[in-house]
């Protein structure tokens, strides 16, 4: 059991219907709120502080709920879908809940991430999706280069993104099934992934400032490659 806190969370949570909920836990003020959302399962009220406590963070919003754990997906359900992005060793939480949200946001895309030197779904995690881990297809693999050729029998062409690349994402071909690979926070993408990838691209940069945080390049790069070419 882990307990997720947020008012979007947990209303993603009960909406997905994919958890078991064991409680919800709210602030006394939002008790009535949250009963109307709650699909009979058992409310109860309690103080700020205790949620503090019980949740270990103070951005609980004032509801908490006691839930089974996180259940990934296969990669092979990635299949079914046009876009995803491989993120190789980002370690960072509140990245991989921002590149989450943007994914589903903006493109269904399903999130696949490797066991080791990664960020896993957590409950911080979740907040920071704003529920959206609950809806979206996330993986977790043994092996991302065994999940890349996973998605490349099913269709898919992959992008990385690589600060010295001389071709700005732009100019990706225009792929029917595209995964976006993303390097981690510090070492980038390895060169073991780095030797799948079909078009290495960068987002070009104004002036003498070359360096964007991974969620944003994430968001940048996904939106050229789905959104506008849609």
């Amino acid at each position: 059991m882990e307990t997720i806190y947020g008012f979007n969370p947990v209303e993603e949570a009960l909406k997905a219907g994919k958890r078991k909920f064991f409680e919800i836990l709210v602030a006394r003020e939002s008790h009535d709120k949250i009963s109307k959302i709650a699909k009979g399962i058992s409310v109860s009220s309690v103080t700020r502080h205790e949620l503090d406590r019980i949740t270990g963070v103070k951005n609980h919003q004032g509801i908490a709920a006691k839930v089974s754990p996180y259940k990934y997906a296969a990669v092979e359900d990635a299949a079914f879908l046009d876009y995803a992005i491989l993120l190789d060793s980002v370690e960072d939480p509140q990245n991989l809940g921002s590149i989450i949200r943007t994914a589903y946001a903006l493109a269904n895309a399903a999130v696949i991430i490797p066991e080791d030197r990664s960020a896993a779904v957590t409950p911080a995690v979740v907040k920071a999706s704003a529920g959206a881990t609950e809806k979206a297809v996330v993986a977790k693999v043994v092996n991302l280069r065994h999940a890349i050729k996973t998605l490349k029998n099913a269709g898919f062409w992959f992008v990385g993104l690589d600060a010295k690349s001389k071709e700005p994402i732009s100019n990706a071909p225009d792929f029917k099934k595209v995964a976006v690979v993303m390097g981690g926070e510090d070492s980038g993408i390895r060169p073991v992934i780095a030797g799948e990838l079909d078009f290495i691209a960068s987002i070009p940069m104004q002036g003498t400032f070359n360096s964007l945080n991974v969620s944003q390049s994430a968001a940048i790069a996904l939106y050229e490659i789905s959104v506008r070419k849609r």
